[in-house]
């Protein structure tokens, strides 16, 4: 008896060690793809369509507050003890104006966010340049404002111009969404109800920022992969 017989051929095939060690092998691409952490891109437009409008709701509220100090000549409800470094400015003011500045900003931010979701309309990087010039000029008033290099006299088209090119960038965007189907057309039409109510003035921050959390109820929300 000889080992041909004990071990028979493949016909058209290799040896049995060669093809064991074909059906184990991997090949370098596998190999890199398994050793190398996928890289997932994280998507921030849920967080920021549901944080920027309670941002700004907050500084509806804080405003209102700090309004009722014009109520009493003592100043103890809007007031609260000033900070030095705002010199008149009282705290709820200085909280105020940092909060219209991180809703301008986070505004911006979401800009950005939803215009990398375009597909077809080349709106990302202009609507992005306006939205962060907007929330820089936003800061810059604010700053300005509370060091005393503004003064107490702002120009309502100095002190709101910021937010107003930010919004105008957002609006943008969201239309440019709309057309490529990609948000409701319901929702540009409720956030232009919010723009609409935020310029009026009376004071309507918070109702405006309700109807833009509300407006952005789609963009909570995940997309769909493909």
């Amino acid at each position: 008896m000889t080992t041909s017989t004990l071990i028979p051929a493949r016909p058209g095939g290799t040896a049995t060690a060669d093809t064991a060690y074909e059906a184990y092998a991997v090949s370098p691409t596998s190999a890199t793809e398994v050793a190398s952490p996928t890289r997932a891109v994280v998507d921030r437009v849920p967080l920021l369509a549901l944080l920027a409008p309670l941002v700004l709701f907050t500084h509806g509220i804080v405003s209102w507050v700090d309004g009722l100090d014009s109520l009493d000549d003592t100043g103890v409800l809007g007031g609260l003890g000033g900070l030095e470094a705002a010199r008149e400015e009282g705290a709820l003011s200085v909280a105020a104006g940092i909060l219209l500045v991180a809703s301008v900003s986070g505004f911006a931010w979401l800009t950005v966010a939803l215009g990398a979701r375009l597909r077809y309309l080349p709106l990302a990087l202009p609507t992005a340049v306006l939205a962060a010039f907007g929330a820089g000029a936003t800061g810059a008033v604010w700053v300005g404002h509370v060091t005393g290099l503004l003064g107490d006299t702002v120009p309502a088209a100095l002190s709101s111009g910021g937010a107003v090119l930010t919004g105008v960038a957002l609006a943008v965007v969201l239309v440019a969404l709309a057309v490529e189907g990609r948000l409701p057309v319901g929702s540009v039409v409720v956030a232009a109800v919010a723009a609409g109510v935020l310029l009026l003035p009376w004071g309507l921050e918070p109702l405006g920022a309700v109807l833009l959390l509300i407006a952005s109820g789609p963009l909570t929300r995940q997309p769909e992969v493909g």
